[in-house]
């Protein structure tokens, strides 16, 4: 269940000749509410984990209902005016308070569904109170305003995830998790258990996610309808929430690999049980972002417009999703799409600093259209080409703490194929007297019949479906269509 409700007001005020030029004054404030709950139960109660195709771990949980509530209200003001005749500035600033709630909870019965039992909650978990400045500056540099300079920078401040109140929510159930013996053909032994209301802790000091981003952008009219630009963009992400093990004691050692190298692990050396993982901001998750934009566009003009633009980036950081597979996407909450345990074992960061998932240095896109005066026909493509997405060769270790996935090497070591796409358009509208008309169109996509993979079967370099691709993009495609318009 998702429930989001939002009010928002705003007062605009225009004022010329004030202080030296005009202004827009914009105040305003804004009320939201959201709230979710999931229940979630494992078919027959357990979940099997195999191992380069042989048995590795059974999963043991009962139905569980998890959920929370956030309510964030805040104000806002911003100023657009000019300096002079060649600046114009937009200032603008907002202030959020954010309350996190753990929610009175309806209890499941042992098939998952709803009773009219109660499980009460606690209220409160944390509060956030953040401001968000954002500043932007558009410079002519000739009195034609052919060559334009802009600069912006702003903050964003993440608002409260319900999703990340699932793990301390009073309907989370515990977790068993027993490993696979081939003495007994079962899954006999005891790697762990995990009870949210013993080993799991939201940390009430928690501090708000956000995002720094600035960038610096020239424009300039190269001929007559046709404008060339480059562009920086930078982003700072820092205090993403993430778990930490602060209960766990580990050795370091070493694992034997057999290919002969040697890998580095930590080693639990207490129980299981007196692990904690608590969901705080670790200092060593972030995000850095820089890209390079060059573009050029023509603008409609004698028929035909065109642009295209090249774009060389670096998305580099340590995520809660730096040790997914090559075609996993990219994330910074541990709520988002399902819940997430990256952090609660050290040998999860082994390696994991690195290119980001949404990694793809080099982008190229182009587009053109076309008015032909041949039989009234518009022709239209789009060329598309993108670095293949960032993955890493893994392994499947055993310790004590159970079967873990390590990396073997930062991500970005290894890549998917790059991509190109091209889809084409021939559009043509015929009149049908008094009626109306019909639009008649052919497109034709993915031209060049890429077939680059998009996912592999695995990314443990020990198993014999290693690198195999399992995904490829879609094959070229026609499709024709016929609409009938009615009426002038």
């Amino acid at each position: 269940m998702l429930d989001r409700v939002t009010a928002k007001a705003v007062l605009h005020r225009y004022q010329s000749g004030s202080r030296g030029g005009d202004h827009h004054f914009r105040v305003g404030t804004q009320i939201e509410r959201g709230e979710h709950r999931k229940t979630q139960a494992f078919p027959g109660g357990v979940q099997f984990v195999d191992s380069n195709g042989a048995p590795s771990q059974a999963i043991f949980r009962a139905p569980s209902i998890t959920g929370g509530v956030f309510i964030t209200s805040a104000v806002f003001a911003s100023d657009s005016f000019s300096v002079g005749n060649r600046i114009t500035v937009d200032a603008g600033v907002r202030f959020d308070h954010s309350r996190a709630i753990n929610p009175d909870l309806p209890d499941v019965d042992s098939e998952g569904r709803e009773t009219d039992s109660v499980l009460p909650g606690v209220g409160t978990v944390y509060t956030w109170n953040v401001v968000s400045p954002r500043l932007g500056v558009n410079m002519k540099l000739d009195r034609s305003a052919r060559t334009m300079v802009r600069a912006n920078y702003g903050r964003f401040n993440q608002g409260v995830l319900t999703g990340e109140l699932d793990p301390i929510s009073q309907g989370a159930t515990p977790t068993t998790t027993m490993a696979y013996e081939a003495a007994t053909g079962g899954y006999t032994r005891l790697v762990s258990k995990v009870d949210p209301k013993v080993n799991q802790a939201l940390d009430p000091d928690t501090r708000t996610p956000h995002t720094d981003e600035f960038s610096l952008a020239l424009d300039r009219e190269i001929a007559p309808r046709v404008r060339a630009s480059v562009a920086y963009i930078g982003k700072r992400g820092r205090d993403y929430l993430a778990w930490t093990d602060v209960g766990g004691q580990y050795s370091e050692g070493t694992k034997p690999l057999d290919n002969g190298t040697v890998l580095p692990v930590f080693d639990l050396t207490n129980s299981t049980a007196d692990r904690r993982f608590l969901l705080t901001n670790p200092e060593n998750f972030f995000v850095n972002y820089d890209g390079l934009v060059v573009a050029v566009e023509k603008r409609l003009s004698k028929g035909w417009q065109a642009s295209g633009s090249y774009t060389y980036s670096r998305t580099f950081g340590l995520q809660v999703m730096s040790n997914g597979a090559a075609d996993a996407p990219q994330f910074s909450t541990i709520a988002s799409p399902n819940f997430l345990t990256f952090g609660q074992d050290p040998n999860n960061l082994t390696n994991a600093r690195g290119r980001l998932p949404n990694d793809r240095p080099h982008i190229f896109r182009a587009t053109g259209v076309v008015h032909l005066p041949w039989k009234g026909l518009l022709v239209a493509a789009n060329l598309q080409h993108f670095s293949g997405k960032p993955g890493a060769a893994t392994t499947q270790v055993t310790l004590r703490q159970g079967s873990q996935r390590i990396l073997l090497e930062p991500r970005g070591s290894r890549r998917l194929s790059s991509q190109s796409l091209l889809d084409l358009r021939i559009a043509k509208t015929l009149s049908v007297g008094t009626a109306g008309t019909v639009a008649l169109s052919l497109d034709v996509l993915n031209l060049l019949n890429d077939t680059a993979e998009e996912a592999v079967a695995s990314d443990n370099l020990f198993s014999g479906t290693f690198g195999k691709p399992t995904q490829f993009m879609d094959p070229r495609r026609v499709l024709i269509g016929v609409r009938l318009n009615l009426g002038r």
